[in-house]
């Protein structure tokens, strides 16, 4: 009887230690889990971390290329990417790193759901459980600060894509200003070496009006000068810088300016006035005191 007993006692504590060992590698393989749920939740927060850190990078590219500054390729290389087409792709990324921030998050409360499950009334699990929720609380408050890192990236693109659009309104304005003092520049050029030149006979030039009679008693003694007021339409027109020599139409006639040009700025005339035509050799010492050219045939 005495030998029943010891051996049904030395059975129970056998199956005894059988329990408890297999419970105590069922709570070692629980402490593994949590371990590696806070392992890969780091993981998580880490690398969106990086991600943030990424952005904020391309950020100040895109604010570089903005304001003009060459940024540095791959290959080593300055490139200027277009400041439009960054910050396109940047928020593409923003919003990439918004959907991760929250997969993060949810990743967390799966994860505590998780663990409390694995617990149950185990004491020693339960100060695990503790530990996994103050690693979580950490884990959110990262969270949260990304979060507004995010916003803090949103905001600053839109704030760049709103300066952009300045930007681009002063260049079309600065653009069409620039057309349009071009233009008037152009006219003025255009205005300012325009000159005009007429030949003819003192007859024919009296009739048009381009010269008159001055001067003297009763139409003795009188002299032919320019008229007060010149008709452009009367007259042949020009660019002074392009043309240098004026055709006289007889070349068995001479020829004399009777305007107020200064024939210091022609090849000398010979005795008894221009033949065959007018070689100008400096243009604006030449016209400076007159547009208009008068050339009276002899």
């Amino acid at each position: 009887m005495r030998k029943i007993f010891l051996m049904a006692a030395a059975a129970v504590l056998t199956l005894s230690a059988c329990v408890s060992k297999k419970d105590y590698e069922k709570e070692l393989e629980q402490v593994k889990l949590i371990s590696a749920e806070k392992d890969s939740l780091l993981k998580d927060v880490m690398a969106t971390s990086q991600f943030i850190a990424d952005v904020n990078t391309e950020l100040a590219r895109v604010r570089d290329a903005k304001a003009g500054k060459p940024t540095m390729g791959a290959s080593g290389e300055l490139t200027s990417p277009s400041p439009a087409d960054q910050r396109a792709q940047m928020l593409e990324r923003i919003k990439a790193l918004t959907d991760r921030v929250n997969d993060a998050e949810a990743r967390l409360a799966a994860s505590r759901q998780r663990v409390a499950t694995m617990t149950g009334d185990n004491k020693a699990l339960t100060t695990q459980l503790a530990q996994f929720d103050s690693t979580i609380t950490a884990f959110k408050s990262i969270i949260e600060n990304q979060k507004a890192e995010i916003a803090s990236l949103t905001a600053q693109v839109t704030a760049l894509q709103g300066e952009n659009v300045v930007l681009k309104t002063e260049k079309a304005q600065l653009t069409v200003e620039k057309e349009a003092l071009t233009t008037e520049k152009a006219a003025l050029t255009v205005e300012r070496n325009t000159v005009y030149y007429v030949i003819g006979t003192k007859d024919e030039l009296r009739k048009k009006g381009i010269i008159v009679k001055r001067g003297g008693i009763l139409g003795v003694g009188s002299t032919d000068i320019p008229a007060t007021t010149l008709n452009p339409a009367d007259f042949t027109s020009i660019d002074k810088m392009t043309t240098t020599e004026i055709t006289l139409p007889k070349a068995d006639k001479s020829y004399r300016v009777l305007s107020r040009q200064d024939l210091s700025g022609t090849e000398a005339a010979p005795k008894g006035g221009y033949k065959g035509l007018i070689k100008i050799v400096n243009a604006e010492q030449f016209w400076a005191a007159s547009k208009f050219l008068i050339i009276v045939q002899n």
